[in-house]
């Protein structure tokens, strides 16, 4: 699998709905859905037959969760 691919689950990803600041979004979409996702906490988590949060950030975060 190249790193050059996007990630599988782009166009399904829940996670795009939260973000109000399409900029907020767009870094998370370079680092990890156009390029890197095989890091991605998210895709980790789909591959193992798990359903990521809607606020599972690439990163292993929560979005909106105190003190991550």
């Amino acid at each position: 699998m190249s790193q050059a691919e996007n990630c599988p689950y782009k166009s399904t990803c829940q996670m795009y709905g939260i973000f109000k600041i399409e900029g907020a979004l767009n870094v998370w979409k370079i680092n990890y859905c156009n390029s890197d996702f095989v890091s991605c906490t998210r895709y980790e988590l789909t591959e193992a037959g798990g359903t990521p949060a809607v606020n599972l950030l690439p990163n292993g975060k929560v979005l909106g969760k105190k003190g991550s």
